[in-house]
């Protein structure tokens, strides 16, 4: 089958890859233009693009995918399918409906749950113990098309986004084409999707990150990890000698159990300062803080930032 693949981040490699392996042709990658990234702010190629430069594929870098001479040169290359991988711009009917067998959108969800930009982050931050990904004809509205096939994985407490989003990655790669398989056999079932059961995972705002101690444990264990490695939670640190807020990213946590504790402890409150890190009370346990990261450096261990800023039990975390 000839495929045009639309992809940016790192997410969308393994399907870009497992596609060029395939007995399917890519005859073009569609990506974002390069960006600037890191302290350079030098322009960057977007993952997708230095995988398709491997490869020696034909790239296209549109500024926008719907405007006229991309929709032609689309036209032109007459792809049996398009294959969609987190490629950060929506697409017009014109392109929806542009190839045979559609347009085919890998989604890091079991859809209808978690529509939206950021369905892995959104999982682990309400708690969910299973996800997965959706092979989708994607359609107007966003993450609201038929569904094609669907695969399911266990999610522990202990993962984060980041090492989610890698294990998904590769499962959506695997999905994507025994998906393209049924669709090339005639195979294929097309099952719309249950509206009762649609939640949404909207674009992620620094407000989402902002740690609040009168919480729960789990529910902020639950932020922390679906928010590592980026764009992270944080609180402010505020010391007993010193007004100063400082912002500080938290980058991994640990439970522990408060029952044992003779008298309620103000949320955020700095308690106990251990081998395994700082422990901080919230609404109904402690959080045991054991990686961290102040603004503008480098993550580091909590004993490692213990050492150089004199932390003591009665400093706080506010939010």
């Amino acid at each position: 089958m000839k495929i045009v693949f639309m992809g940016t981040p790192e997410f969308a490699v393994p399907s870009l890859y497992s596609l060029t392996v395939s007995s399917h042709k890519v005859i073009a990658v569609v990506t974002q233009p390069d960006r600037p990234r890191g302290r350079s702010k030098i322009p960057s190629p977007s993952p997708v693009k230095v995988k398709a430069q491997e490869r020696g594929l034909k790239i296209l870098q549109p500024v926008n995918i719907n405007d006229e001479p991309v929709i032609r040169q689309l036209q032109d290359l007459s792809p049996e399918c398009i294959v969609v991988v987190a490629f950060g711009q929506f697409l017009s009917n014109t392109i929806l409906h542009l190839p045979r067998h559609r347009c085919l959108n890998i989604h890091a969800s079991l859809l209808p749950k978690y529509r939206g930009a950021a369905p892995i982050n959104w999982a682990i931050m309400q708690g969910e113990t299973v996800t997965g990904v959706t092979a989708v004809v994607m359609t107007a509205r966003m993450d609201a098309g038929e569904i094609i096939a669907q695969e399911a994985t266990p999610l522990s407490m202990s993962e984060n986004a980041g090492g989610l989003e890698k294990r998904l990655s590769v499962m959506g790669a695997e999905l994507l084409i025994d998906a393209l398989h049924l669709i090339e056999t005639g195979k294929a079932t097309y099952t719309q999707q249950d509206e009762n059961g649609v939640s949404f995972a909207p674009k992620l705002k620094k407000e989402h990150g902002l740690i609040l101690w009168a919480q729960g444990a789990q529910k902020i264990h639950n932020l922390v990890r679906g928010l590592t490695p980026s764009p992270g939670a944080y609180a402010y640190l505020i010391k007993n000698d010193s007004k100063e807020r400082v912002r500080i990213l938290i980058q991994n946590t640990q439970f522990h159990d408060m029952s044992k504790t003779k008298s309620p402890l103000t949320p955020g409150m700095i308690c106990e300062i251990t081998p395994c890190g700082i422990h901080v009370a919230t609404l109904d346990g402690i959080i045991c803080i054991t990686q961290l990261q102040p603004e503008g450096k480098r993550v580091m261990d909590a004993q490692e930032y213990i050492r150089g800023h004199r932390i003591t039990a009665g400093d706080m975390f506010v939010s």
